[in-house]
């Protein structure tokens, strides 16, 4: 199996929700025609929920993504520039951007009946800012075969490492270094500068990370108060259902009552009977005596 097979054999796994992934692999791995093949399918690792869906957001809406990545150059040229008017445009942006793209990947996760949870829509929201930070891990998430997510750490490349099942060709999921920061001083502005920069991008993943957060609050506050109005509704029904069956065993303990006094009338009915034919035998004996 060629490089080239097995990315198509990965792409086709990582597109199935990651509750189906495992017996697909598998399968896969036997269908394979050579041991190898199917040893190199088998080391392929299930994605986590939040990479699952990061990637479904590619696939399935690649010009909101590619929105997010354009917005990142934008955002690294006026870094570049020293521009704080345009900084301050473009970071209002970058937040309403992020919340559309991370609120879009709810949507893909939920049509598939992947759960993500308030911490899982935060790792999605980092992933995110990961690939409009670094052109490398942008070419990581665009792949699709992405297992893990990624994050900004300040000054430090995003760590690529295992994110991915396979790495694309151009990009080293291995560890990356950035040249030594300087240490900042007055009398090295570029530095200071630097040290600004980074404390710029730290404080905006950290609102962004907040927003997030707050909007899983939301979402997580209106399904509790959905589920309140059910309970309610429920024990009005089951109120209504115990009146109901009060009333019913009532009625049957009636019937109970009416059948054993029938029965009790039945019964002297049947020797009322039985004594009338005897009385009507003795009185026939009787009349044909008398001729």
């Amino acid at each position: 199996m060629t490089s080239s097979d097995l990315r198509r054999v990965a792409r086709a796994l990582y597109e199935l929700p990651p509750a189906e992934f495992t017996a697909a692999r598998n399968q896969a791995a036997r269908d394979a025609s050579q041991r190898s093949d199917a040893a190199a399918i088998k080391r392929l690792p299930r994605a986590q929920a939040p990479a699952w869906a990061v990637s479904a957001l590619v696939r399935e809406d690649a010009a909101l993504f590619d929105e997010l990545l354009e917005l990142g150059e934008r955002l690294r040229e006026a870094q570049d520039d020293r521009d704080p008017v345009a900084l301050r445009s473009l970071g209002a942006e970058r937040q309403k951007a992020l919340s559309r793209a991370s609120g879009r990947t709810r949507e893909l996760a939920d049509a598939a009946d992947v759960t993500l949870s308030g911490s899982a829509m935060i790792e999605v929201s980092q992933t995110l800012q990961a690939a409009m930070t670094d052109p490398d891990a942008a070419a990581l998430v665009r792949d699709g075969l992405l297992v893990r997510g990624l994050a900004v750490t300040g000054w430090e490349p995003v760590r690529l490492d295992g994110a991915a099942a396979l790495p694309p060709e151009g990009v080293s999921a291995g560890r990356r270094t950035r040249a030594a920061r300087p240490k900042a001083s007055a009398a090295d502005p570029e530095a200071s500068e630097r040290e600004r920069k980074a404390a710029e991008d730290a404080a905006w993943s950290a609102l962004d990370d907040v927003t997030t957060a707050h909007q899983s609050v939301t979402d997580l506050a209106n399904d509790l108060a959905d589920l309140a109005s059910r309970r309610a509704e429920l024990e009005t029904e089951r109120t209504d259902i115990e009146e109901q069956l009060r009333g019913v065993e009532s009625d049957l303990a009636r019937v109970y009552h009416d059948i054993q006094v029938g029965e009790r009338d039945r019964k002297a009915a049947e020797r009322a009977e039985v004594q009338a034919k005897k009385r009507a035998k003795q009185a026939q004996d009787r009349l044909d005596r008398l001729g």
